[in-house]
């Protein structure tokens, strides 16, 4: 019984190690990510004649240009 609870204590640090290195990693990049964000918005808003007040186009757009920022952020990491 006593193996068992080493082994799932060594399992939990394992574990909390991986999620540690995780956040180390993602807090490292997200200036990177935001300004990589910043850049796919302004470039597919470049022709929008009104982006002072949120719609639905610029939420959409914003929030693809946060997930191609990272998915090239993820395939440069690997």
């Amino acid at each position: 019984m006593g193996e068992m609870k080493r082994a799932i204590a060594r399992e939990e640090q394992e574990r909390a190690k991986a999620m540690e290195e995780q956040k180390r990693m993602t807090d490292r990049f997200a200036s990177t990510l935001v300004i990589a964000a910043s850049i796919i918005a302004a470039i597919r808003l470049a022709r929008e004649q009104d982006i002072s007040r949120p719609s639905p186009r610029l939420t959409s757009v914003v929030t693809d240009s946060i997930g191609l920022a990272r998915m090239i952020l993820e395939k440069i990491v690997r």
